[in-house]
């Protein structure tokens, strides 16, 4: 990373307690200005993890979702209202994320990514946030993060449980290793049949937000090679391991 443009005395007064934090510091603080994050999808999950990345000062937050905001998704998706329904997320999304804080460059694309767009799109971010819910989303925001050399943070909800894992991080395994195409699950499009409670995401996506940040900052304990499974409802957390498969990377 090349030079750090330095922090102004209002972004000192705003992050004070994170620059009191000896793993954030002045240097992590200006990291963080300095750094650009896109997020693909913005309900439960994507409008949580945007929510701190904006209080905690990433410079650069780009959010891409071309969904109208549905009753449906009031019970699990905080940021929203009732005088929201009927409009685009992506548009509530930056009006609300720049009354929290001016002092971010806000990147609002209302659309759908795909494999036409993907390379012009994903080039211009340091990591990539997948909160999408279909497969072929998060194949192809993996692969794309392959080509382009980005870190993806990924999440879902499956039930009574939250999931997190980050991708292509220092040489570790990818969506794919996780995930191989012959064995998929289909687990996110189950999403609606069994539900989820409300409170899931938010938990969810606050520890999609951290990932980000120990990224960024250059923090121990990344959740890369491991997905994190959240289980809300009996306060437990667990690991399982992800194998790296060179194959992947061809």
């Amino acid at each position: 990373m090349g030079e750090l443009n330095s922090l102004t005395e209002l972004e000192k007064k705003r992050y004070k307690l994170q620059i009191m934090l000896p793993g954030i510091g002045m240097e992590g603080q200006e990291k963080i200005k300095n750094a650009s994050v896109l997020v693909v999808g913005i309900g439960g999950l994507g409008s949580q993890a945007l929510q701190y990345l904006t209080a905690m000062g990433v410079g650069t937050l780009g959010f891409l979702d071309h969904d109208l905001i549905e009753e449906v998704n009031l019970s699990h998706q905080v940021f929203y209202g009732m005088e929201d329904i009927g409009k685009l997320k992506a548009v509530v999304t930056r009006k609300r994320l720049m009354g929290m804080n001016p002092l971010i460059q806000f990147n609002m694309l209302n659309i759908k990514l795909n494999s036409d767009n993907a390379g012009s799109i994903i080039p211009g971010y340091d990591i990539i946030v997948d909160v999408t819910n279909d497969e072929n989303s998060h194949y192809l925001i993996n692969d794309s993060c392959i080509k382009y050399g980005k870190t993806m943070v990924y999440g879902c909800i499956y039930k009574m449980e939250g999931r997190l894992s980050v991708f292509n991080y220092k040489n570790g395994p990818s969506y794919r290793c996780a995930w191989p195409p012959e064995a998929e699950s289909k687990t996110l499009s189950e999403k609606v049949v069994n539900g989820m409670p409300g409170i899931l995401p938010g938990i969810t996506g606050s520890y999609l937000a951290n990932e980000v940040i120990k990224i960024i900052t250059g923090s121990p304990g990344v959740l890369s090679g491991k997905m994190m499974i959240i289980d809300v409802f009996g306060y437990q957390n667990s690991f399982s391991e992800i194998e790296r498969n060179p194959a992947n990377f061809q």
